[in-house]
C-alpha cells in the first residue's frame, strides 16, 4: 500500500545553466542564437501538497519565441515519524522516495524522483498512546541536495499574450510499507528549498536591412526630432516613428514623406512631448514591407526638463557586472522601483526597494544579464517622480 503526503514548508529560488544540446533547439530560423529574458520566482513556507506558481507571458508583439526553459533547483530534508498500531509489538520496514514535479500549459511535464530508499527494521512496541515505545522518529534525511533539473519545451501556444502563465507544483513522498502493518501511522515533516527560472528563447521577427543606414535621435527646444536615412528605397515599403514614455508601450506616429534622392531616402520627424512633460522619451522605427511583415530598429531615448523631474540619483560602476549602487543626493527615504530596461523594451530585472535610512541602496541582480547597454528606470512610488540612465553591463 502507498500512501502519499504533502510537505509541510518550502522556500523558493534558482541557478540555472542550460544544457548547450537543448539552447540549440531554439536557434533562430536564420541559424543565429535567439534573445533570451528570464523571470524568477521565490516562495517561502509552501505548506501544501500542490502549489500555483505564476510567470508573466510572452508579448508576441517583441518578437518570435521559439521555445522555452523552466528550470528549478530543490533541496528537501525530511522527517518521518512511524507509530505502530497492532496490539502487539511488531517488526517494521518502509521504502520512500520524493517527488518534485510542474505540469503547465500545452501538458508542459518536468518531474524529477528521488532514488527510493528502504528504512529499518524497527521493532515497535504494542499500540499504547501513554508511551513512545510504539513509534520511532527518522530523520532529518536530505533527500534532495541542490538537485538541478532543466525541462524545455517548443509548445509555447500557451505562453504567448501579455497576461499571466501558471504552474502547478507538487511536492510529496510515497511511501511502501514492506514490512509490519499496512495501516500504521506515517506522519512525515519536509522542509524544502526550491528556485524557479522561467526563460523564453525569442528571435526578432526581422532585422531592419543593411539598407537602413542610420538612425539619429536629437532636442531642438522642446522638440524631439528623428532622422533616419534608407539606400535603395521602395515606395512600398512603410518607415513610422514610434514614441513610448517607459520603453515598452509604443505608440505609432502618423508617417512622415520620405526626401528622395535617386534610391536613397532621407527621413525627419519631428515629435512634442505634451505640455509639462519631465522625464525620458523613447523612440524606435517601425518597417513593415508590402506583406505586411516588420522590423524594428533599436531604441533611443531623450530626456526632457532633466533638473525639474529628475530624483536626483546617481550610481556606479558603469559599466557593471554583478550590481550596482545606486546613491541618492537626498534622503527622501520612501519606496522606490527599480528596473532595468533592455533595447527591446524587456524589462529584465524589476525589484521594490524600500528606504528608511542610508541615501544608498545596493542593487544584485540574480541572474546576469547579456553584455550590452541597458535603460535603469528608478520610479519614486511616492513623490511619482522618475529618472532613468543609460547602464553598460559588461
Amino acid at each position: 500500500m502507498k500512501i502519499l503526503y504533502p510537505t509541510l514548508l518550502a522556500l523558493l529560488a534558482i541557478v540555472l545553466i542550460p544544457p548547450e544540446s537543448s539552447v540549440a533547439q531554439c536557434t533562430c530560423a536564420d541559424g543565429s542564437t535567439p534573445s533570451s529574458i528570464t523571470y524568477s520566482q521565490y516562495f517561502d513556507s509552501i505548506t501544501t501538497t500542490n502549489s500555483t506558481i505564476t510567470f508573466p507571458q510572452f508579448d508576441p508583439s517583441i518578437g518570435q519565441l521559439t521555445c522555452l526553459n523552466l528550470g528549478d533547483t530543490v533541496t528537501t530534508i525530511v522527517n518521518y515519524n512511524l507509530e505502530n498500531d497492532l496490539d502487539t509489538a511488531t517488526s517494521y520496514m518502509f521504502e520512500t522516495y520524493r517527488r518534485s514535479q510542474f505540469t503547465g500549459p500545452n501538458s508542459f511535464f518536468s518531474s524529477v524522483i528521488s532514488a527510493p530508499k528502504d528504512y529499518g527494521p524497527y521493532l515497535l512496541g504494542p499500540y499504547d498512546t501513554s508511551s513512545t515505545a510504539d513509534q520511532v522518529s527518522v530523520g532529518p534525511d536530505t533527500v534532495f541536495y541542490n538537485n538541478v533539473h532543466n525541462q524545455y519545451t517548443s509548445s509555447i501556444a500557451g505562453f504567448l499574450g501579455t497576461g499571466t502563465v501558471s504552474f502547478n507544483y507538487l511536492t510529496t513522498s510515497t511511501f511502501t510499507i514492506l514490512t509490519g502493518s499496512d495501516n500504521a501511522i506515517i506522519k512525515l515533516r519536509a522542509f524544502t528549498r526550491l528556485n524557479v527560472d522561467l526563460t523564453y528563447y525569442w528571435c526578432p521577427y526581422a532585422i531592419l536591412g543593411t539598407n537602413f543606414t542610420s538612425f539619429v535621435l536629437s532636442q531642438n527646444g522642446r522638440d524631439a526630432v528623428a532622422d533616419w536615412q534608407v539606400a535603395n528605397f521602395q515606395p512600398s515599403t512603410q518607415y513610422v516613428l514610434e514614441v513610448s514614455t517607459d520603453g515598452r508601450n509604443f505608440q505609432e506616429l502618423s508617417p512622415g514623406a520620405p526626401m528622395e534622392n535617386g534610391t536613397t531616402a532621407q527621413f525627419k520627424e519631428n515629435y512634442t512631448p505634451a505640455e509639462g512633460y519631465s522625464g525620458y522619451l523613447f523612440f524606435r522605427i517601425k518597417q513593415t514591407d508590402p506583406t505586411g511583415k516588420y522590423a524594428y530598429s533599436s531604441v533611443k531615448s531623450l530626456l526632457f526638463d532633466q533638473g525639474a523631474r529628475q530624483i536626483g540619483m546617481s550610481f556606479y560602476p558603469n559599466p557593471a557586472v554583478s550590481g550596482i549602487q545606486l546613491q541618492f543626493l537626498k534622503n527622501y527615504g520612501g519606496n522606490y522601483l527599480v528596473e532595468i530596461i533592455n533595447d527591446a523594451g524587456q524589462v529584465i530585472f524589476t525589484k521594490n526597494y524600500s528606504m528608511t535610512g542610508p541615501s544608498s541602496v545596493n542593487i544584485q541582480w540574480p541572474r546576469k544579464p547579456a553584455p550590452g547597454l541597458y535603460f535603469l528606470k528608478v520610479l519614486d512610488l511616492n513623490r511619482s517622480v522618475q529618472q532613468v540612465e543609460r547602464l553598460q553591463i559588461m
